[in-house]
């Protein structure tokens, strides 16, 4: 059976379900982003990654590879899970060998998949590689998840050793969120959507992708108080993002399952709560007992969260960092006049550029 040229291979792999060793242990989450073939491993949570560049080579000179010949080509511990790939590559094609399919419709197949992936913070999150190179960015969304390990990022502001001034403005919107103070000090790192580590200069900072859920009133006050005493150097664009009565009503609303519709925009955190009484209790707005014991908790530890991440370079746990990157969604919608998945790759990379050099 004839090769696959390149394009075609890596398109053929993304359209991989999953991968069986011949022991029977399954590598799953297949897909391809810049130069790496991610995968999970049966069993586990944490993405691994093989060189696309090897993984072609080996399946250009081996037909059928062992575990010991693609020791020549595959570096790293992921020989096992190389050669399932490959074998499921030729499984995949013999298959579909009474009706090859032509190389326009693999390039097809694979801008599709390259413009529209399943979400848009992934979509970004390749656009944001691209401009500040995948070497230096830890992201979920790339299959490169960040741990405790990367950054210092707790659920208690208790923990930080912030200045004096930082900590009272949590205790202050804290309690204007009506919170318990209930927290338990566990890492929520996992959580943060990007990492940049040690770029020549953006230096070491936590970068986020928001969408509609973060916009609510609770994060409104919250910001207003927390940039009392910390810089935020995207500040401008939330404000008034946070102040579009038909963005809160149409798309913040709709996304986080709630049926209310405001006829002015919320003054308080609590006159947010009293619309949420008569809701269906679902997972956006649902009580946390980890500090938010009511409902439209959620939406609460959100906001507060999202604090503790525009505050945590100022711990000294986590030295060397810089301020955080936000880039909302809705900025790049609007500046486009579209939906995110609609927009093209190349736009959303120029349109970072520019929103870096805006606001930061």
């Amino acid at each position: 059976m004839p090769k696959l040229d390149r394009s075609a291979f890596i398109a053929q792999i993304n359209t991989l379900e999953n991968a069986m060793s011949i022991q029977g242990k399954t590598y799953h989450n297949l897909s391809v982003a810049g130069s790496k073939v991610y995968f999970t491993r049966q069993g586990k949570s944490r993405s691994e990654s093989i060189d696309v560049n090897e993984l072609y080579e080996l399946y250009l000179k081996v037909d059928s590879p062992t575990n010991k010949e693609v020791r020549d080509y595959i570096s790293g511990r992921v020989q096992s899970p190389a050669v399932s790939i490959i074998n499921a590559l030729s499984k995949k094609g013999a298959k579909n060998s009474s009706k090859p399919i032509s190389a326009p419709q693999l390039r097809i197949k694979r801008q599709i998949n390259k413009e529209q992936p399943k979400k848009d913070e992934t979509r970004f999150f390749q656009a944001f590689s691209q401009v500040v190179g995948e070497t230096f960015l830890l992201s979920k969304s790339m299959g490169k998840p960040i741990s405790a390990s990367d950054a210092f990022l707790v659920d208690d502001f208790r923990n930080y050793n912030f200045p004096e001034e930082v900590g009272q403005s949590f205790e202050g919107f804290l309690k204007k969120l009506n919170s318990s103070f209930n927290f338990s000090g566990k890492s929520i790192a996992h959580h943060i959507d990007g990492l940049l580590v040690n770029h020549p200069i953006l230096g070491t900072r936590i970068v986020e992708f928001d969408e509609e859920q973060h916009f609510t009133p609770s994060l409104a006050l919250a910001l207003r108080e927390q940039g009392k005493v910390v810089k935020l150097d995207f500040v401008d664009i939330y404000e008034k993002t946070l102040n579009d009565l038909t963005y809160l009503n149409q798309q913040v609303l709709r996304k986080n399952r709630i049926k209310h519709w405001f006829s002015s925009y919320p003054a308080y955190h609590n006159d947010f709560l009293t619309a949420l009484e008569n809701e269906n209790v679902s997972g956006y707005i649902k009580p946390k007992e980890n500090g938010f014991p009511f409902i439209g908790g959620r939406i609460a530890q959100r906001a507060y969260y999202d604090c503790l991440r525009n505050a945590a370079h100022l711990s000294p746990l986590n030295k060397g960092f810089q301020p955080i990157l936000r880039f909302p969604k809705k900025a790049f919608e609007d500046e486009c006049t579209m939906a995110f998945s609609n927009i093209k790759t190349e736009t959303l990379v120029e349109l970072t550029k520019v929103l870096i050099e805006k606001s930061y």
